[in-house]
């Protein structure tokens, strides 16, 4: 169903709502505008992310591409949070190969819940995530990968100043390793490294996309990288994946951490080091690297995957910044996910320059409305509700 048109050029803010909020009686409930499909984070519900792609016969009954040459954005989190994370993913990876053999295109963009999952953070993952990894995960590794972590644990390392393994040890052993690494852990955190099957794929992702007057990504742009033209962001997005997967390769080789510990754990450590004074030459140049890391474009909480301003942050204190924005950009308006608003139904933002899009599309999490807008070729914004 068709439910309103955003306008640009912006009209004044009291008809922008009225037409936003507005039920679109003359359009058909089946009339489908062309154009592009933008559709916001998705957070591992499958099924209503199918039913949703099917109500814009983008796939088929078969659940097969049938867009033709359409091009379909998805503005992150595709994963977390949702039993079929998984299912997820393995649909977006075939849809993608389907919609170029068709002449479309699937841009699946980069949200912050993916990259946390690329540097080894779990933490958003529910337990039937990792349910759907049991499977793949090896007795003989497990026990192996349990062995090498607790005895990490127990041990700590020499090159290592402060106390940090002593007070994991607490509550970290024998008999409550499997609640923190439950079965499957160790294959969902392998399926995502560098080499695998979802690391690989995600790692040549972008974070921003560009279609035409309109920039999509996850998070928004604050005035700290609004100046930074969006495949410049991408390059260092991607630079930085691989930086972050050096440094963890290389405090594994010293076996001063182990990664399936995760990305808060690692933070503490770096954190107890320096408190302790840790002046080890190897240890100092990895951890100044990773805190370089967590001060840019991937972690940054006024970047481009975490950045909540212009979802929340007052319009009019926040108005120039966004011109400026827009500007360096050449474009009229961003079209982001990440941030859900109040309603839980698409939201424009300072006069049609910003479009919330993220729903609540998972009905066991957020229970939102499942829905898209449709940038068509004359610049406005069709929303389209299931």
């Amino acid at each position: 169903m068709q439910r309103a048109v955003l306008r640009n050029p912006r009209p004044p803010l009291p008809l922008l709502l009225a037409l936003l909020l507005a039920s679109s009686a003359a359009a058909s409930a089946s009339a489908i505008p062309e154009g592009v499909v933008a559709i916001g984070d998705v957070h591992g519900d499958a099924d209503t992310f199918l039913r949703l792609l099917r109500s814009l016969e983008i796939i088929d009954a078969k659940d097969r591409w049938s867009g033709g040459r359409r091009r379909l954005v998805l503005t992150g989190d595709l994963i977390d949070r949702g039993a079929a994370s998984r299912q997820v993913l393995e649909i977006v990876m075939r849809l993608e190969a389907e919609a170029k053999t068709a002449g479309g295109e699937v841009i699946a963009l980069l949200g912050n819940h993916e990259v946390m999952n690329l540097t080894a953070d779990l933490s958003s993952r529910s337990a039937a995530e990792f349910v759907a990894f049991r499977e793949d995960e090896d007795a003989a590794a497990r026990a192996q990968r349990r062995e090498s972590i607790l005895q990490l644990v127990r041990g700590s390392s020499p090159l290592l100043a402060s106390r940090y393994y002593a007070g994991l040890a607490r509550v970290l052993d024998a008999r409550s390793f499997d609640r923190f690494f439950p079965p499957g852990y160790f294959a969902l955190l392998s399926a995502h490294s560098a080499p695998g099957r979802y690391g690989a794929w995600l790692r040549s992702r972008p974070i921003v996309h560009r279609e035409g007057n309109t920039l999509f990504l996850h998070g928004g742009l604050s005035a700290r990288y609004g100046g930074i033209p969006y495949a410049e962001m991408n390059r260092l997005a991607r630079e930085a994946l691989s930086e972050h997967d050096a440094v963890l390769d290389g405090l594994e080789r010293l076996r001063v951490f182990d990664r399936a510990l995760g990305a808060a754990e690692l933070r503490w450590l770096v954190a107890a080091e320096r408190a302790a004074g840790n002046s080890q030459p190897d240890l100092q140049q990895l951890f100044g690297r990773l805190e370089a890391l967590w001060r840019g474009v991937l972690f940054d909480e006024d970047g481009p995957l975490w950045y909540r301003g212009l979802a929340l942050g007052n319009e009019r204190a926040l108005g120039r910044a966004l011109e400026a924005t827009l500007a360096a950009q050449g474009v009229d308006r961003l079209v982001l996910g990440h941030t859900q608003p109040r309603g839980l139904a698409v939201e424009s933002r300072f006069h049609d320059r910003v479009i919330l899009i993220d729903t609540g599309l998972n009905q066991a999490v957020y229970g939102g409305t499942p829905s898209a807008v449709i940038l068509r070729d004359d610049g406005t914004i069709a929303v389209w509700e299931r």
